[in-house]
């Protein structure tokens, strides 16, 4: 499954045969695609080449010379995996994004997207992967409220958006989430009493942080509607409970029946040889099954406000393989996001992130979220995408001017701070030439 290679380490790999390049998760093609034979060379990512630049920084530059041809050879090498990269991401993106245009969320097109985001990010096009960061958790989001709720990986969708909107700092829309998690949890389709059980309590918790947020924004309305569910949810998660008391307390008493009378005749039995034992076994017997009923009961009743928080870490580790990219990458990744979402003006973000509280006060539906990605300053964040990697390549031929922070190039520029800041450096002097 390509959710499987999402988390694994993307690079320049080379065939040892025709010499073709490509683009890919390490080790994931078996053979070369142009000349069909195997055998090609370790991937090698902007990540690799940037830290041995920066490990040059750092040598004894005694042998100047030699210093000096191989860093000459890494900036080489950096340039032409950066040309590789954009060249790549924009192919993929142009493609994707027409797709998801319509509405036509597969595992593939987030893979795809996730693929453009990590691209984007290593070149340092910053707003650019944030646009595909956003994507990808809508397109989840989108996924996830279209899927029929049986069991507890079906929230998985879900769950794998909202993690991507928590490292976009997106709030509004990471509490939307949680609505629609509760929504969801609370109206699973089963006839397993534990399941529901335990789906009524991972939606109380998804709905209580969801009203605690909209009441700190007197959101009065949504936070009566959040009130309701609650109650409602409660309603039902009492009713599963007592009937898997019931349950638990039929096999127990069950279970009591079928060895009662062996019990009492073993304790006859050592009556007259041993009365004190006979009576310790007796009391052994109540212990074990009345104070297992008395348990069971006592239990049950405060099951409700003792399990709720359970199920919320029950819910992540069952679902948190939505994407192996957030599960085993979790760290890099996470600081990716927030790194490109930070580099973004909080004018452009800010009206993205508000319509969150547009998806939370709309009943959840097929079109829903294509309704509210449609909106202008969305569209215009997606639609900056394939221009900035435009000008990205066309930039390349730059690279060797002067650069305002640094004594020698452009170049080391791209390698220290990322594509951003050529294209920044570059529009500025197209604006101020003296």
């Amino acid at each position: 499954m390509l959710a499987q290679t999402s988390s694994i380490k993307i690079g320049v790999e080379r065939c040892l045969n025709c010499g073709h390049k490509w683009i890919d998760y390490t080790q994931s093609r078996e053979f070369c695609y142009i000349c069909g034979r195997k055998g090609y060379s370790e991937t090698l990512s902007l990540s690799d080449i940037k830290n041995a630049i920066t490990g040059l920084r750092h040598e004894d530059k005694k042998y100047l010379d030699k210093h000096t041809k191989r860093a000459s050879v890494l900036k080489q090498r950096y340039r032409e995996t950066t040309d590789l990269y954009l060249n790549r991401a924009k192919e993929i993106f142009s493609k994707v994004q027409h797709i998801y245009s319509h509405g036509e969320i597969s595992e593939r097109l987030i893979d795809q997207l996730i693929f453009c985001f990590r691209l984007y990010s290593e070149v340092g096009l910053n707003k650019s992967a944030a646009s595909c960061a956003y994507m990808t958790a809508t397109a989840y989001t989108q996924r996830g409220i279209e899927k029929e709720v049986q069991a507890v990986d079906d929230l998985g969708d879900l769950i794998a958006a909202r993690q991507w909107f928590m490292r976009l700092d997106a709030k509004d829309w990471e509490m939307a989430i949680n609505l629609h998690v509760g929504e969801k949890a609370m109206a699973t389709i089963s006839t397993d009493p534990a399941l529901l059980q335990t789906m009524m309590q991972i939606a109380l918790w998804h709905f209580y942080q969801a009203r605690n947020f909209y009441f700190e924004k007197k959101s009065n309305q949504l936070v009566e509607r959040i009130q309701f569910d609650i109650e409602q949810t409660t309603k039902l998660l009492s009713s599963y409970t007592r009937g898997l008391s019931e349950i638990e307390a039929a096999k127990i008493t069950a279970a009591g029946s079928e060895n009662h009378g062996a019990e009492i005749r073993k304790g006859l039995e050592s009556l007259g040889t041993n009365v004190g034992y006979g009576l310790e076994s007796l009391g052994e017997h109540i212990e074990k099954f009345g104070g297992s009923l008395n348990r069971a009961i006592l239990g049950s009743v405060g099951m409700i406000s003792a399990s709720v928080s359970h199920s919320a870490y029950a819910l992540s580790s069952a679902v948190g393989r939505p994407n192996k990219i957030l599960k085993d990458s979790i760290i890099d990744i996470g600081r990716m996001i927030t790194a490109s979402v930070q580099s973004i003006p909080t004018d452009v973000t800010r009206p993205i992130n508000e319509l969150g509280t547009k998806l939370a006060k709309t009943t959840a539906n097929k079109g829903l979220l294509r309704k509210v990605v449609s909106d202008n300053s969305f569209q215009n964040l997606a639609n900056s995408v394939l221009p900035t990697t435009d000008s990205a390549i066309s930039s390349l031929g730059n690279l060797d001017q002067p650069s305002e922070h640094s004594p020698d190039s452009l170049m080391d520029t791209m390698v220290m701070e990322g594509m951003d800041s050529v294209l920044n450096q570059i529009e500025k002097r197209k604006i101020h030439p003296n």
